[in-house]
């Protein structure tokens, strides 16, 4: 069977649901061909034993302009997690939370803070010079990685090692902190003007509400795409004729249609465990990202997500979120719950695993000098869009896919 279409579009994930949802406002026909059997790509969430499980720890954050424009979050029903980071240091457990969240806590939070009043004035200095500039200033600047900017500005020694270097390495899954510094103050920035959360019924919400948008008959699931021959598309059960194509996969998949440079990407793994009421209660049950300043074992971070959303776990119960990323993401569930006993100090043996899932091609990597937008167009009739595209987030994914659309449809009114 051969279908003829204005664009096609392959994947169901971020970058092409927006894309489709752009050409579809702009009344284009279009076909999404998806080699699964739901929309989302990465973003996938699991329903076992009454828990919900993201495949891989993420967040999404309200303040993204892209989100903002196709998402309804009342109907997410958003559930925030805390605005901050715990550090464990050593014995110590330290609360960094942001003050316009929680004024109360200014006090604590000065306290706690890592680094002495000269590195704290040198974070200020940074902030003040690189955070009030806009996106597409941060865009035109000149790039290095984001140790060397924050080391270069006098954030280094204890608010490097205690503070930036956790946190980041969790957002950035590198923990040398060689991403762009262009990445990393977007990020910054994003975390300033809003507050992660998660949908509560999971982070797969946000793609469906997108494909709820988008008329049903446009989907192609368990549709591999075996060949793609100037406009044709050819998979294991139809044959697609398009005016244009556009490739809106995961990095790792897309290389292997079109020639793109080479670019790692990076791994994650994520083990959730049935907690107790316990960990619940540690950090006055606030929904906090653990963190270890001496980076003394496997985690990178861990949270308490049924603190921030009670509906990821049954009534009554507990659910643990923690990851590993580089070589630690072989690490055996023994030395993940130890590391986990280390950061909230308490005995977690008891601990049961849920799930555990192993991310290869987490996040593609912004190395510096990183271009936060490339083009879309690669040729008359063939088109590229996600993260890898852009900033490698869901922002980034979003906006690319609708940039996309534009781009085709200025080619197909030519």
């Amino acid at each position: 069977m051969t279908i003829k279409t204005s664009v096609a579009i392959i994947g169901a994930g971020l970058a092409g649901l927006a894309c489709a949802r752009e050409l579809q406002k702009n009344k284009i026909d279009f076909q999404i061909i998806e080699k699964s059997d739901s929309v989302g790509g990465r973003i996938k969430t699991d329903v076992i034993d009454g828990f919900t499980l993201d495949r891989g720890f993420q967040l999404y954050n309200p303040s993204y302009s892209e989100g903002m424009k196709l998402l309804n979050y009342e109907e997410l029903d958003l559930q925030k997690f805390t605005r901050g980071i715990a550090i464990r240091d050593g014995k110590r457990l330290r609360l960094i939370e942001d003050p316009k969240s929680n004024f109360s806590s200014i006090f604590k939070t000065i306290k706690d803070f890592p680094g002495n009043p000269i590195s704290h004035l040198a974070l200020l200095k940074y902030f003040l010079t690189y955070l009030i500039q806009s996106d597409a200033q941060i865009a035109i600047s000149k790039d290095i990685s984001a140790k060397q900017a924050l080391n270069d500005a006098g954030v280094k020694n204890s608010l490097y090692e205690e503070l930036f270097r956790p946190f980041l390495a969790g957002v950035f899954l590198e923990s040398e902190l060689v991403t762009s510094r262009k990445f990393m103050d977007i990020v910054i920035k994003t975390f300033f003007k809003g507050t992660p959360s998660v949908p509560s019924a999971g982070m797969q919400q946000i793609p469906l509400q997108i494909a709820s948008q988008i008329d049903k008959e446009n989907f192609h699931f368990n549709s591999e795409v075996l060949k793609i021959e100037n406009n044709t598309i050819y998979t294991d059960t139809q044959v697609f004729e398009a005016k244009k194509v556009v490739i809106a996969t995961d990095y790792s998949i897309t290389k292997k249609w079109i020639d793109l440079p080479i670019k790692k990407e990076n791994s994650v793994t994520t083990w959730y465990f049935e907690g107790n009421k316990e960990i619940a209660t540690v950090a006055k049950s606030k929904p906090i990202l653990f963190v270890d300043a001496t980076n003394s074992g496997p985690l990178v971070n861990a949270v308490v997500i049924s603190n921030a959303a009670k509906s990821y776990a049954p009534e009554g119960k507990v659910l643990v979120s923690t990851s590993a990323i580089e070589d630690k993401t072989k690490t055996s569930v023994s030395d993940v719950l130890k590391h986990l006993s280390f950061l909230y100090g308490i005995n977690t043996e008891s601990f049961k695993l849920i799930n555990k899932y192993e991310i290869t091609n987490a996040l593609p990597q912004m190395l510096a000098p990183f271009t936060t937008s490339n083009s879309n167009q690669l040729s008359e009739n063939l088109f590229v869009a996600g993260d890898h595209r852009a900033t490698s987030s869901i922002q980034g994914a979003l906006l690319s896919g609708r940039n996309t659309a534009t781009v085709v449809k200025v080619s197909l009114d030519a």
